[in-house]
């Protein structure tokens, strides 16, 4: 048995391209140091053991999965009230601390930002986090600008005729998926907002929002552009503790969650709905869209609550307000965020039933 382990080792050293040790006592006790010293990446953490089976599922279905192994490196993370209970780097490259641009994603923060102020959704906040006041001309690539204001009135817009503050009158209340809308309410200021974040650069919003938000400022959450929709920069491990403030009722977010949400579908709602981004690369799904965030009820879907990120970023609640997730990554590939949801379901219902994917 002594010999077979030898044996076994120095086959292990072969493949590392180490010379063979020698078949003495003290030459296995040498293999053996070494071995225990080779630095080998903890890619896979389970937190909380008596999770460890449906831990396990989720590790099995975003290493094996075509729909998950497609998505290059990522960072997953499953995690309750109390923290995370679960995490992995897939391929290697993102972590808990990768700093990303999460794009979209950044929209539900806003919408927390806006429920805490305003403490009750008003007629105003049904207008503009639902995306149906018809601000919806803004051109994400022209609010690398100095103020909320000027990311507004800056242009052209996406009609690549007007700036990104006009407004399609014939599409007020309408479903149409466009940062415009949470640009307007920031510097129209609708519900007179205290402060108002008009004339706010990327410092004054990053503090404020951040305190508001995450409960005070972290030094890997800011605003990269002046851009509520879309201008968030930050790290897994902080959208994580935005994502417990909700499960743990910090945030009033928690008592709006899929509230009184609006049809997004225009195939299925065409008086409702003009575009989403569940048309393009998805299935056309029949989600809705609550405050600044989606409700995934469509028949594809489970329930959940999310924000995907333009870039891949995807981070959720699920249906049973128990526990989070995120999938971190960052893409240039026009369908990320779609890539990104439909692992993220498959991480999900591991995590459920305990079954890899």
């Amino acid at each position: 048995m002594r010999h077979h382990s030898i044996l076994v080792l120095i086959l292990f050293y072969s493949l590392l391209g180490c010379a063979k040790p020698p078949e003495t006592s003290n030459g296995l006790a040498d293999i053996l140091f070494a071995l225990d010293h080779v630095q080998v990446p903890a890619v896979f953490t389970v937190v909380d053991a008596s999770k460890q089976v449906q831990l396990d599922a989720v590790e099995t279905t975003a290493t094996t999965n075509i729909s998950c192994t497609k998505l290059g490196a990522f960072y997953w993370e499953i995690g309750d009230g109390t923290g995370a209970l679960g995490y992995s780097s897939v391929n290697g490259s993102v972590n808990q601390t990768s700093t990303l641009l999460i794009a979209s994603a950044s929209k539900w923060i806003w919408g927390a930002y806006v429920l805490e102020k305003v403490g009750t959704p008003g007629v105003n906040e049904q207008f503009y986090l639902r995306m149906q006041s018809g601000y919806d001309n803004v051109a994400d690539n022209k609010c690398n600008v100095t103020t909320v204001t000027s990311c507004f009135t800056n242009g052209p817009g996406r009609d690549g005729t007007n700036n990104n503050n006009y407004q399609y009158v014939s599409d007020e209340n309408k479903f149409y998926y466009n940062g415009g809308h949470f640009q307007a309410y920031a510097a129209l200021n609708p519900s007179s907002l205290s402060p108002a974040l008009t004339s706010y650069d990327r410092t004054q919003l990053t503090s404020e929002i951040a305190t508001v938000v995450l409960g005070g400022t972290n030094p890997d959450f800011f605003y990269a552009t002046p851009q509520l929709a879309g201008g968030v920069q930050t790290t897994a491990q902080v959208y994580a503790i935005f994502l417990r403030r909700i499960l743990n009722s910090n945030l009033v977010m928690r008592s709006y969650l899929g509230a009184d949400t609006v049809p997004t579908l225009p195939a299925l709602h065409p008086s409702q709905a003009l575009y989403s981004p569940f048309t393009t690369g998805i299935n056309k799904e029949d989600v809705h869209y609550s405050y600044a965030h989606w409700l995934e009820d469509s028949p594809q879907s489970d329930g959940a609550f999310s924000s995907p990120g333009k870039f891949g970023f995807y981070p959720w609640i699920d249906s049973g307000v128990t526990t989070y997730g995120i999938i971190a990554r960052y893409s240039t590939s026009a369908l990320a965020y779609a890539e990104s949801v439909y692992c993220g379901r498959l991480l999900r219902t591991a995590y459920a039933t305990g079954v890899a994917q």
